[in-house]
């Protein structure tokens, strides 16, 4: 017989678990798949930069969290050479745009 000590914890629909706002993670797979390089290391950066979006939901200074993961994610993106300089500048034009948007919406 199992019961709830046998089962790991998992949120219902009604606890509070960080997550993105839904129309946000759209923009977001949005704003890489128009990427001009296609490589499952964004993908990965991607999903990184979505995690840290809705961990950044809880913060006292949303903005400065929403810089940060959007920094983390340019800065991965450049160290590994996936994006050239114009198309990375473009990428974090959109992600801080859409940020804003996050922002305004809460």
């Amino acid at each position: 017989m199992t019961g709830p000590a046998d089962q790991p914890a998992l949120p219902t629909g009604t606890e509070d678990v960080p997550e993105a706002p839904g129309w946000a993670e759209k923009s977001v797979r949005d704003i890489f798949a128009a990427l001009p390089t296609h490589d499952a290391r964004i993908d990965q950066v991607r999903d990184a930069y979505l995690d840290c979006l809705a961990g950044a939901g809880r913060t006292q200074d949303l903005d400065m969290e929403h810089d940060r993961c959007r920094q983390r994610a340019i800065t991965a993106l450049e160290a590994d050479g996936l994006l050239a300089a114009t198309p990375l500048h473009d990428l974090d034009q959109r992600l801080a745009a859409l940020e804003a948007d996050i922002t305004a919406n809460l």
